[in-house]
């Protein structure tokens, strides 16, 4: 049976046929099984859920240049298990890491898989692998969710207590085919024509290799908790400009770009939820969007303005977030090619977790995070995963007592270092916008003193001052 995509799926799928043998775009959820796994019930638990969403059991073909989604009867991939006997907890990362990192082959594998590596009597690594294609964070979650629901079930000998679905993925794409064709969807496009007009559309960050002629989406991410004072700070900050949190955090990230490339004037992308999006009611699918901020920012701009900035664009662009972003550069008059390339140089990504709801948080990949569930102990691995997808995503997890950072990025245009050095300089403009919101952006140092001694050494030759530096 075939089925329509979306217009983020069609997408999603071009950059699959541009870069077959990428991850970027896996989606994944990894945590420790500690306990007496019956493994059978898993295996029958996967195959229940797979059953209710015909996403997690859908191949991807084109008939005559259109991508097309082959709907399949039964799960395509089964529960599949490897064996890791007495693995220490390195290899078993490597291990989960080296799930992740492996393609999907959509024409044949479809979009999902669960891997259990057994690592020893009670003890295992469980893997939930999906493309972009098929699920989005809260499609991912919702997978969680329901697998250890039936996972119950089974084991109890009854059916999951689940609510029959009353829509499908297909009510999704038919929706947003009817709106684009709408004069809703024109309206649309000319709310982001009025909104970009003029904007540049490529983002100058010092790069420290040259950029390749054919993008390989290839990618490295660099991870951090901001400190306790940090987060501390940043519900009063937030509450004193009378915005919320994840708004104050996409103000100060426009504050690193401007420090990094010097603009007055660019673009970065937001991750949001389609307004259509059926995944609240429990429908599996691809629903992400990405919104374009425009940040301006002179020698006189200071961190309040940015945020202010950030709160009225998303607040007046709300109603507008079911454009999709691979339509942009057609609305824009931007050649197909290189218009969301250039567009999507820079992005961020918020996720807040709900305490209510453990599994979720688990999902979020906060390494650690622990919960006992379905008479397991769980525990959260957090492992590098799409990364690659632009020049630079920083996506934020905030719970109610932390905030976990990552940075990805392409691995053919920046080293490690720089990226660290970076994340340094986020927590020290979130610093600063905390302390003082008046604050220009232009007047903070973010080189310390031990990172100016550093630089000293290095443009002088005279590595004993990196050495002193560094104790």
């Amino acid at each position: 049976m075939e089925r329509m995509l979306s217009v983020g799926q069609e997408a999603l799928w071009l950059l699959y046929r541009m870069a077959p043998q990428s991850a970027a775009y896996n989606v994944a959820w990894a945590m420790r099984v500690r306990g007496s796994l019956d493994v059978t019930a898993l295996c029958q638990a996967f195959g229940l859920v797979a059953g209710r969403h015909d996403l997690l059991r859908s191949r991807f073909a084109e008939r005559e240049g259109t991508p097309r989604r082959i709907v399949c009867d039964e799960p395509i991939s089964p529960l599949e298990i490897r064996y890791a006997a007495n693995a220490d907890d390195e290899r078993v990362r490597e291990l989960v890491h080296d799930e992740i990192a492996k393609p999907f082959t959509l024409e044949t594998d479809g979009a999902a898989r669960l891997v259990l590596l057994q690592v020893g009597a009670g003890d295992a690594a469980l893997v939930l692998v999906t493309h972009h294609i098929a699920t989005d964070f809260a499609s991912l979650s919702l997978v969680v969710r329901e697998l250890f629901q039936a996972y119950q079930a089974v084991r109890a000998g009854a059916e999951p207590d689940w609510q029959p679905l009353r829509h499908t993925y297909d009510d999704f794409v038919t929706a947003e085919r009817r709106m684009l064709g709408s004069a809703r969807g024109e309206e649309m496009a000319a709310y982001w024509r009025s909104v970009l007009a003029d904007a540049p559309t490529g983002l100058e960050l010092p790069l420290d290799r040259p950029r390749p002629a054919e993008r390989r989406y290839a990618g490295a991410v660099h991870t951090f908790q901001l400190p306790a004072d940090v987060v501390e700070g940043l519900q009063p900050a937030a509450r004193a400009a009378r915005v919320t949190p994840v708004r104050h955090l996409i103000g100060v990230f426009q504050a690193l770009l401007q420090r990094y490339t010097g603009q007055d004037d660019f673009l970065v992308g937001c991750d949001a939820a389609s307004g259509m999006s059926l995944a609240h009611r429990g429908v599996v699918g691809y629903y992400t969007n990405r919104v374009m901020l425009r940040a301006r920012c002179d020698a006189f701009t200071t961190f309040a303005d940015l945020v202010a900035g950030v709160h009225r664009q998303l607040t007046e662009g709300a109603p507008h977030t079911d454009f999709p972003f691979s339509m942009l550069h057609r609305a824009l008059g931007l050649p197909s090619r290189s218009g969301t390339a250039g567009l999507g140089q820079a992005a961020v990504s918020m996720i807040t977790v709900n305490p209510a709801d453990p599994l979720v948080a688990l999902a979020t990949r906060s390494h650690g995070s622990e919960v006992d569930h379905a008479g397991l102990s769980l525990t959260a691995l957090d492992m590098p995963q799409q990364a690659g997808q632009s020049d630079l995503t920083l996506e934020v997890i905030r719970s109610r007592t932390s905030v976990h950072c990552a940075v990805k990025y392409d691995a053919d245009l920046f080293l490690p270092g720089t990226i660290r050095r970076m994340g340094d300089h986020f927590v020290r403009l979130l610093r600063a916008a905390a302390d003082d919101p008046g604050r220009r952006v232009s007047s903070v140092e973010l080189v310390d003193q031990t990172e100016r001694e550093r630089l000293l050494a290095f443009a002088t030759g005279r590595p004993h001052l990196a050495e002193g530096a560094s104790r």
